[in-house]
């Protein structure tokens, strides 16, 4: 069959939804479809490429920063997209759409079915979803009309966490179905020749408002007045000058690390390499990079949000805590395993052990191909 599908950001573009997208994709051509990806472009990333089978279409919409965009890039994405998605679905014979994110891409898809009468499957991914962006309440609101057309309208709509699915179905009426993110297990795993001597505290992903890092500081302020620590935070963002500077005021700055965003084999030996991932999101879809530090054989302490939990069992693959509590109480139950290798390594196999057959990409694909074929969703009169 033939699929488009419609994301904003595509990699190296964007966060994990990017590679959520990118390598459902990837799979889907592996199983002989034909995809298109329509996505955003940034500088000379423009145009069209086929990279593992899949045909990538970078549109020139407004994005300057590969790691966030703001609604004026959005809007012109959506534009632009919503234009060439009619085009590409016509030149290409696209049978069925997939859209990450309701905004803007479920728009994209929602046009596009009117247009042509293409269905669609919207894939909620986190930001999307009222409740999860406090900033975001009145854009949420105004657009409600549209963003409910666009669910009731839709062949399917999925999450890729039970979190997310039961607060999109308590805002919006309509039922979500779970679709959880893969990972590779073979490019993610345990390697222990390259555990670091001093103990370090890892962070992956955006510097963001959502992604709650002054906490990971003050745990490491609380722990460096006991013992040796270090944090590596890998990733950029608008957050950056002001941890940077929250770091100088704890007096930790010799012991934390901003390396900003690094190639992915590096990110890949720093699972490997740390003794901690800390995660102290206050909203998830589901984290590809937790997937990623567990299948790495890293334990992980996570905020206690209902998403962290789907993946966290608590004192068995990692920690749950309290982002809006006290890290001395976190600095107090991890610190101790710095040097007691033996429950380190109890945490890590059992890391390991809770990704393995447990979520991967074919799985994944699985459930959005059968999505993406199963006739349209009936209402209870038996319409479209």
């Amino acid at each position: 069959m033939r699929f488009l599908f419609i994301n904003y950001e595509y990699p190296p573009i964007g966060g994990g939804s990017a590679t959520a997208c990118q390598q459902i994709a990837r799979t889907f051509a592996k199983r002989g479809h034909r995809v298109v990806v329509l996505t955003a472009g940034i500088g000379s990333l423009q145009g069209t490429v086929v990279e593992d089978g899949v045909t990538v279409v970078r549109i020139r919409a407004l994005r300057k920063s590969p790691h966030q965009s703001g609604i004026i890039e959005m809007a012109s994405y959506l534009l632009l997209a919503s234009w060439h998605a009619v085009r590409l679905a016509r030149s290409n014979q696209i049978d069925a759409a997939l859209a990450f994110f309701s905004v803007p891409g479920g728009i994209v898809a929602r046009w596009l079915n009117l247009r042509t009468g293409i269905p669609y499957v919207v894939s909620l991914r986190g930001g999307d979803v009222p409740g999860t962006e406090p900033h975001l309440a009145i854009f949420y609101r105004v657009l409600q009309p549209l963003r409910r057309d666009i669910l009731k309208r839709a062949r399917a709509v999925c999450a890729p966490s039970q979190g997310l699915k039961e607060l999109s179905e308590k805002t919006d009426p309509l039922p979500v179905q779970v679709v959880p993110n893969g990972i590779d297990t073979n490019v993610y795993q345990p390697e222990p020749a390259r555990r670091a001597k001093v103990p370090t505290l890892l962070s992956v992903g955006r510097l963001h408002t959502q992604k709650n890092l002054g906490y990971l500081l003050n745990l490491v302020a609380a722990i460096k007045n006991k013992t040796e620590v270090r944090a590596l935070i890998i990733g950029d963002g608008p957050e950056r000058p002001g941890l940077e500077a929250i770091a100088a005021g704890l007096g930790i700055t010799d012991s934390v690390q901003f390396s900003g965003w690094l190639p992915r084999d590096e990110v890949r030996q720093a699972y490997q390499s740390a003794t901690f991932l800390v995660h102290s999101s206050s909203y998830e879809g589901m984290s590809n990079v937790i997937l990623e530090a567990l299948a790495s054989g890293l334990p992980v302490a996570a905020s206690h949000i209902m998403e962290n939990a789907e993946l966290i069992h608590d004192s068995v693959n990692g920690f749950l805590f309290d982002p809006a509590g006290d890290p001395a109480q976190l600095a107090a139950r991890i610190s101790p395993l710095f040097q007691d290798q033996t429950n380190w390594n109890r945490l890590s196999a059992a890391a390991r052990a809770s990704i393995e057959n447990q979520f991967s990409w074919n799985h994944a694909a699985d459930l959005y191909e059968k999505l993406l074929t199963d006739q349209p969703r009936m209402d209870t009169n038996g319409r479209e």
